[in-house]
């Protein structure tokens, strides 16, 4: 087995005792407390808060509204500046997501003097460097499970001011009735964009819900009903898909009262979408390939686009198996092949990650990523399995939805080099590092009750 601060097993027992954490005995108690309580010296603490307000705005995408704040410039170098001080530089190469994801970047910087245009290739580059460094930062400054708690309720108040916001300010692409959060070429001014942030955010909101009191708790619940009717509003069918994924994932583990709640929910939203939502965005919902109405050809057109980006994609892999056209260069590889086949390109970008990994980076950049995706999805199911604290396996549960609806949204959208799929890769990554630090302790520290008690 690998060490303790390796993730690939987390030196978790492939049989470990599972306890309601509420039934503990005393003794197991006891164990979990002294682990956690003998963490020493917590010197990357201030540089972890600052990584949560980083978070915040990155997964919010506020700056992008307000560009003149710059964020992100203010907040990196006091980050990286951490992780020199706390000698914790290399900590992502612990885990295998984050030795994957340094080994990706790594063959886009290979791709790029081979693309088609060189110039934007390595701008595309310097964008998942950026990522990257978000993944750098939340392995060194998310060192335990109270941590990992902290990272999962920012992310749902990121996404709560989200849901929000996108109800009192509004926006979207011009000339479109989907909702959208803000203009331009902001982010979540795209309406599928905006339903996965939302979505994504729905779990952890649900989670922090769980172990909040008082007045936090009321607001996460109440948070839950505009990230809803936003979502709704965006018209996207790939959001409806993966809501739909993601809710019979979550019943599987369930209990039977919350089996009933969310049938229930379900129920209620589904009428209520029937009844509130404009005609347009329905028929949106139940539209594909072909239009029964003016309204739904909209719908129908963009399927079929997406249809015929996804042949042009796989065509540009065949032809590029190995290094692909570029990094971000599909749009201009379509286009030259357009070219040479002597009609013009559609200039858009292939709307699937993996397609547009294959057809930009080469079936191995695709496979580094999807490894690494692969392994912030099912590393957790150890977790949510086996580990010995209830509300640790309830947190493996929900950030493993979370994962689940970002690799669903990779399937629809090109969010390849950055964004929240990055955030929710490093969630994962850095909570299964926690939890195998933990787990390691608690082992030890039975060890030593034991002795103790055996002398």
């Amino acid at each position: 087995m690998n060490g303790p601060a390796v993730v690939d097993d987390y030196a978790i027992p492939q049989t470990a005792v599972l306890e309601p954490e509420a039934s503990t005995p005393a003794p197991e108690r006891r164990v979990v407390r002294k682990v956690r309580g003998r963490r020493g010296p917590e010197f990357y603490k201030p540089f972890h808060y600052i990584l949560l307000l980083y978070l915040f705005f990155y997964c919010s995408r506020i700056p992008e509204m307000v560009p003149a704040l710059h964020f992100g410039i203010m907040l990196q170098p006091l980050l990286l500046i951490g992780m020199i001080m706390t000698k914790s530089t290399k900590w992502i190469f612990r885990s295998e997501i984050g030795r994957a994801m340094a080994a990706f970047t790594g063959w886009v910087l290979l791709c790029v003097p081979f693309a088609v245009w060189r110039g934007g290739a390595f701008d595309q580059f310097t964008l998942a460097l950026q990522a990257l460094a978000l993944l750098f930062f939340m392995a060194a400054f998310v060192r335990t499970i109270e941590d990992v708690y902290r990272v999962i309720f920012t992310i749902a108040l990121a996404e709560s001011a989200v849901g929000i916001l996108s109800l009192v300010i509004g926006g979207g692409r011009e000339g479109s009735n989907r909702l959208g959060l803000g203009s331009g070429n902001d982010t979540l001014s795209d309406a599928n964009f905006l339903a996965l942030f939302l979505l994504i955010g729905l779990p952890l909101i649900v989670f922090s819900a769980s172990r909040k009191k008082g007045f936090m708790k009321m607001a996460l619940i109440l948070a839950i009903f505009p990230l809803l009717i936003s979502m709704a509003k965006t018209g996207s069918r790939s959001g409806l898909l993966a809501l739909g994924i993601a809710t019979v994932f979550f019943l599987v583990f369930a209990s039977a009262q919350e089996r009933m709640a969310i049938i229930a929910g379900g129920i209620i939203f589904f009428v209520c979408a029937a009844v509130l939502l404009p005609p347009e965005i329905q028929q949106r919902f139940t539209t594909y390939f072909n239009a029964s109405s003016g309204i739904s050809q909209e719908a129908a057109d963009s399927a079929a686009t997406r249809k015929y980006l996804l042949e042009r994609s796989l065509v540009l892999t065949m032809e590029h198996p190995l290094l692909g056209v570029g990094p971000g260069m599909f749009m201009e590889g379509e286009a030259r092949k357009s070219m040479q086949e002597g009609h013009r390109g559609i200039w858009h970008y292939t709307h699937n990650s993996y397609t547009e990994l294959s057809s930009e980076c080469g079936i191995i950049g695709l496979g580094i990523y999807a490894f690494a995706m692969w392994r912030s999805y099912r590393g957790l199911s150890r977790i949510r399995d086996r580990y010995p604290v209830a509300m640790v396996r309830r947190a493996g549960l929900f950030v493993q939805i979370a994962v689940l609806i970002a690799a669903i949204g990779a399937f629809f959208l090109s969010i390849a080099y950055g964004g929240i799929v990055y955030a929710i890769m490093g969630l994962s990554m850095s909570f299964q590092m926690a939890a195998g630090r933990e787990w390691q302790g608690i082992r030890e520290a039975r060890a030593q009750m034991a002795e103790t008690a055996a002398a």
